[in-house]
């Protein structure tokens, strides 16, 4: 089901229905709906499978600090490719740290996915570790799919110089907010 959920939704993001899901994976719509109550759940679902594969992703690798940090963000880069549009069109309408105050599941999930590389980050700027809500916030404002899409589509840019410009720009933001 998460199969066709992901062709489906990637191909109409705005407009999938249950009913558009459930043809595609030749499924009863009634069959779909005892699998997932709704089609939010369903992407929640599609969303939670998208952050462990880069928590796998991230756990696999040798590298560490800066390096582990970069190489999280090519990956997520190119998954925005394929899956930004179906995150974008179900991003929380609540703030990153109103989020994170409230425990929410896929917030719980993505510092899991990001946590030992903006530790690693940290580390390596020698800042201390008390700073990790502050770069994950600085993190979620700029790695937002929302504006990767824009920079590798609308601003044309290949996923090498998004990956070096955002990166830098976190860094020195990073840096700059522990100076304050």
């Amino acid at each position: 089901m998460l199969d066709a959920a992901t062709h489906v939704l990637r191909a109409e993001p705005a407009t999938a229905t249950m009913q558009s899901i459930a043809r595609k994976a030749s499924l009863s719509q009634a069959t779909a709906y005892r699998h997932f109550p709704s089609v939010d759940a369903l992407v929640t679902a599609y969303h939670e499978d998208v952050i462990a594969s880069l928590a796998e992703h991230g756990e696999r690798s040798r590298k560490t600090g800066k390096e582990l940090f970069e190489h999280q963000v090519t990956r997520w880069v190119q998954l925005q490719d394929v899956h930004g549009p179906v995150i974008v069109r179900f991003w929380s309408q609540r703030g990153f740290l109103e989020r994170l105050q409230a425990a929410d599941t896929m917030t719980t999930l993505s510092c899991g996915a990001w946590d030992r590389a903006l530790r690693g980050v940290l580390d390596d700027l020698a800042l201390p570790d008390t700073l990790l809500n502050v770069a994950r916030f600085l993190h979620n404002s700029l790695f937002d799919p929302r504006e990767i899409m824009d920079l590798t589509k609308a601003a044309g840019l290949p996923d090498d110089q998004v990956v070096r410009r955002l990166s830098d720009a976190f860094y020195g933001a990073l840096t700059g907010w522990a100076v304050r």
